[in-house]
């Protein structure tokens, strides 16, 4: 007897492979915006475009996924399709001035947004005045747009995120907690209160933000290396050590990354691990100061006490009162015999609980030297 009705498992396979219901790329580009995946709603709005190059909606939606990627040059040159398809508002013109904000070109951003009053309007205005170096002016269009009209959540992470490069977290705490109550599950929101935790001494709450961007964007790089700063304070090496493997992997040549990888090896006692690491970059870390700085440790608990001189002797006379610099540098010259010297380096921090050991130390090596 043959069969009619197929096993539903295999019905759904079949369902699966093709459009039965067929599916709406504006949609799906909108839907994947508002989760952040900006990549997947970049690629559904080319796909509206396919089907028709003047969509304006979707030319408007591809311009501001291209802004939210800092694509500002791509932004524009999808603006200047909708200019073609005879398409202006006010939202077109602000999407335009961002884009002109993110080449560069903030006098001209400043100037297209003539008399618009809305609270976008006058976010974008005050980057526009902290690209151009007026930070008062900056402010005070944060403040002028706290009581305008429209959306403000991307106008209260903005105004956070001035005053947290400025370090100032009073100024920045209001708009911290408004960009919490509007918006608490964004990359944008979860930055701005980690920055505020970091400035505040708290890495508890600063690590908790940097993770929670990590679930959403598991290789963002500015939060791996937050996450694992703030972590390092808490020192759950636990949790911040497969955070350093995964930048490694994500970012195979980043310097800071290679630093961070050859710190654990150094902490667990693999001096060669760490020296190799640090080695096969050494050209490259010769302008990075703590790496160059570990890589001279490396080369001294090896014993390799001449290589270890000349990556840490610049160290040390570029910053003669850096602690760490000096005691390693002491460390090198003990080894080598350079007492007079070595007491020289350490002068300048001889200071502090330490300072009888160290000066005792010295001492009993110029006497049996």
């Amino acid at each position: 007897m043959k069969r009619i009705l197929l096993p539903l498992a295999l019905m759904a396979g079949l369902l699966g492979g093709c459009s039965v219901f067929g599916s709406d790329p504006m949609e799906e580009a909108r839907e994947a915006l508002a989760e952040q995946d900006y990549f997947a709603a970049r690629d559904h709005a080319l796909a509206a475009l396919q089907d028709e190059a003047g969509n304006i909606d979707a030319l408007s939606l591809l311009a501001q996924i291209q802004l939210t990627m800092g694509q500002g040059g791509e932004a524009l040159l999808t603006l200047d399709r909708l200019d073609e398809a005879g398409a202006s508002s006010d939202e077109i013109t602000r999407i335009r001035a961002e884009a002109l904000l993110q080449t560069g070109d903030f006098a001209r951003a400043f100037s297209i947004l003539g008399n618009d009053l809305s609270a976008e309007a006058w976010r974008l205005r005050a980057l526009a005045a902290a690209m151009a170096g007026n930070d008062e002016e900056a402010a005070q269009h944060f403040l002028a747009g706290r009581e305008a009209e429209g959306d403000k959540r991307k106008l209260f992470t903005a105004a956070a995120s001035f005053h947290l490069a400025r370090d100032d977290a009073d100024a920045a705490r209001y708009a911290v907690g408004q960009a919490q109550q509007l918006a608490p599950d964004t990359v944008e929101t979860y930055f701005v209160s980690a920055r505020l935790a970091e400035l505040d001494g708290r890495p508890d709450l600063a690590s908790r933000a940097y993770l929670a961007i990590l679930e959403r964007t598991p290789n963002d790089r500015p939060a791996l290396l937050g996450a694992i700063r703030e972590l390092d304070k808490l020192g759950r090496i636990d949790v911040f050590a497969p955070l350093i493997a995964r930048g490694r992997e994500a970012y195979p040549t980043d310097l800071e990354f290679i630093y961070l990888d050859a710190s654990l090896m150094a902490y667990e006692g693999n001096w060669a691990g760490a020296r190799d690491l640090l080695q096969q970059r050494e050209s490259d870390i010769a302008d990075y100061d703590d790496a160059r700085g570990l890589y001279g440790q490396a080369l001294l608990e090896l014993g390799q006490f001449e290589q270890a001189r000349a990556q840490i002797a610049p160290l040390n006379r570029g910053d003669p009162n850096n602690a760490a610099y000096a005691r390693v540098f002491t460390r090198i010259l003990l080894e080598l015999g350079e007492f007079a010297q070595a007491r020289r380096v350490i002068a300048p921090i001889l200071r502090g609980p330490d300072a009888a050991e160290i000066d005792q130390e010295l001492a009993e090596r110029a006497a049996n030297g």
